[in-house]
This record gives structure tokens, C-alpha cells and sequence, in this order.
């Protein structure tokens, strides 16, 4: 059953802070991600590939904006595509 758009309102803080959480980490801290392993996290929003790269342009977007080194948003990239297997769970 898909959620709704108030619950997906109401969920919106928490994923933001849990993906800053995570990204934080990935770059090296100071940060450490405490929260439900990835595969756990996801599995109930079906994501695609399609999606789960557009979630990745969207934090290059943000990196772009924010004028992150080339090697740093690279080194992150490469990062967040390792998790792909645990966050995408259909397949097109």
C-alpha cells in the first residue's frame, strides 16, 4: 500500500535528517548513521533504479550548489551507488 501524501509530509524531517545523517558518515564523519539498516529502511517504498538515481542527482544538484570539489562529490557518488542493492527493490 503506497502512503499517503500527509504521512509522507509527516515522514519528510526524519528522512532528511537520517539521509544527512547518512551522508555525513559516508563523507567521513563527524557523524555516525544510527539508523535502520538500509535494505529495512527502504523496503516498504519499492524503489527503482530510475528512482534511486534521481534521488543520487538530486544530492549532486546539491553539491553542485554548494560548490563541492569535484574529487569530494565524486568520492560520495561512488558512495551512495554502493547502497543500491539494498535500497532498490523493483525492477523495470
Amino acid at each position: 500500500m503506497q502512503q499517503g501524501w500527509d504521512e509522507a509530509a509527516a515522514r519528510l524531517p526524519g528522512l532528511k535528517f537520517g539521509r544527512t545523517q547518512w551522508v555525513a558518515a559516508l563523507a567521513g564523519g563527524p557523524y555516525e548513521y544510527t539508523g535502520l539498516p538500509l535494505e529495512e529502511a527502504h523496503q516498504d517504498l519499492h524503489l527503482s533504479a530510475e528512482e534511486f538515481a534521481e534521488v543520487g542527482a538530486e544530492i549532486v544538484r546539491a553539491l553542485d550548489y554548494f560548490q563541492v570539489p569535484e574529487r569530494e562529490k565524486q568520492e560520495l557518488v561512488e558512495a551512495y551507488m554502493t547502497a543500491m542493492p539494498e535500497v532498490v527493490t523493483v525492477s523495470k
